[in-house]
């Protein structure tokens, strides 16, 4: 999980634009991963801003097991800036089902005064299965400060 918060100097609809043009924040940016070309799927409504991320051209389909990776956020105007705030998180049903279950698993190893290798297996499992997604959460932090700092540096070129 990552929080992040930027002051832009532009509209809240300038940002959500540069936003949803991959191909201008990624413009000088080479991946040069096996799994694919990153593309962030951008859709927004009030000051609500939703970003998820998707792997194309990979050799496997990159399909977002149990609700992916996803940048949850808040876009407000005020005093001529922009805020842009919001939280990345990585399949928070699951994570949240396993740490109820890692939580249990902990609780009965006490109450039985003995141990039990399953929650070790369980965060071990965890690893292994969302490796992937968990590098996509610094994928698309990397991708909104791409477009927070080429909206801020245009307008700085500008004089805005």
């Amino acid at each position: 999980m990552k929080t992040f918060k930027y002051k832009v100097n532009a509209s809240r609809d300038e940002l959500v634009d540069l936003l949803s043009d991959n191909e201008k924040v990624n413009r000088y940016i080479k991946f040069s991963d096996k799994k694919g070309t990153p593309l962030m799927h951008v859709s927004s409504s009030g000051e609500k801003i939703k970003i998820t991320c998707e792997f194309i051209g990979g050799p496997s389909k990159d399909n977002a097991f149990l609700d992916g990776t996803k940048l949850r956020g808040k876009i407000v105007e005020k005093d001529g800036f922009t805020e842009f705030r919001g939280i990345i998180t990585t399949a928070p049903v699951f994570h949240l089902l396993l740490l109820l279950m890692f939580s249990f698993f902990i609780v009965m190893c006490i109450v039985k005064q003995g141990f039990n290798i399953v929650p070790l297996c369980l965060v071990i499992f965890d690893v292994f299965m969302y490796k992937d997604e968990f590098r996509k959460q610094g994928i698309i932090e990397r991708y909104v400060y791409r477009a927070v700092k080429q909206i801020n540096t245009s307008k700085a070129d500008k004089g805005d």
